[in-house]
């Protein structure tokens, strides 16, 4: 029995010996993290895959991605989202952390068949902000930044019980900037008070603005998708002062 266990013994111990160094070890992989962003505004990208050797990580808000156990050697990395273009690039995976950054290209909003405007008067100018509106007539929640350009006009409203154009007071393109913090109406765009030709001089008669400020806005959107036209009526160029 006593020689059995003295040949036991040994054979274990190499054993152990021979799974330590022989089988793969830890350090002899790697670990591959960084950012996913949209390319043109730096917001998460909804929905991402990120796909590396077969393993994979989805991310739905986060901006950051991070896979490990890859092995260290010439991989393709494939990300893909809902609306963007696929993002593929070969990297050369070595021990340790490798950071590879990705930024992804939007392709289209989704299902998007026209657009909504809603304005307000702002100490800057005319404030617009866009919603994107598809076939079941609701707002999409979840889209990317899109090279858009976006022109107008503005005539003032005359009417005096029913919406009637009068003279033009803007005529032109608008600039437009990316909102991360807002929800629905992202794409968001200023008319400067020194591009309306408007007297914004008021008067104010017992805490009432009691000056004409009513305005028609058409507005042309471009997109890769096309165009889409607006028209907004009832556009303030006054903030109501607060109540007393």
């Amino acid at each position: 029995m006593r020689k059995i266990i003295f040949y036991i013994i040994p054979g274990i111990v190499i054993a152990i010996f021979l799974v330590v160094f022989f089988s793969p070890r830890s350090v002899d992989y790697a670990e591959v993290k960084g950012r996913v962003l949209d390319e043109l505004c730096g917001d998460a990208v909804w929905g991402v895959k990120i796909v590396i050797d077969g393993k994979y990580t989805t991310r739905y808000v986060s901006e950051t991605y991070r896979l490990t156990e890859i092995e260290p050697r010439l991989h393709t990395l494939v990300a893909t989202a809902p609306n963007y273009y696929e993002f593929k690039r070969d990297i050369q995976v070595e021990r340790g952390s490798n950071v590879v950054d990705i930024y992804m290209k939007g392709k289209e909003i989704p299902d998007l068949k026209k657009i909504d405007i809603f304005t307000k008067p702002v100490d800057e100018g005319l404030q617009l902000e866009i919603w994107f509106i598809n076939s079941e007539g609701e707002p999409v929640e979840h889209y990317p930044c899109l090279p858009l350009s976006l022109e107008g006009k503005l005539f003032l409203d005359i009417g005096r019980k029913r919406i009637e154009k009068g003279r033009k007071i803007f005529e032109g393109p608008i600039k437009l900037f990316w909102d991360s913090e807002t929800h629905l109406g992202k794409n968001k765009a200023i008319i400067p008070w020194d591009k309306v030709d408007v007297d914004r001089e008021s008067k104010e008669e017992k805490k009432v603005i009691i000056v004409k400020e009513y305005g028609i806005l058409e507005i042309t959107l471009h997109t890769p998708q096309g165009d889409f036209k607006h028209t907004t009526d009832s556009v303030r160029f006054f903030q109501y002062p607060e109540s007393s």
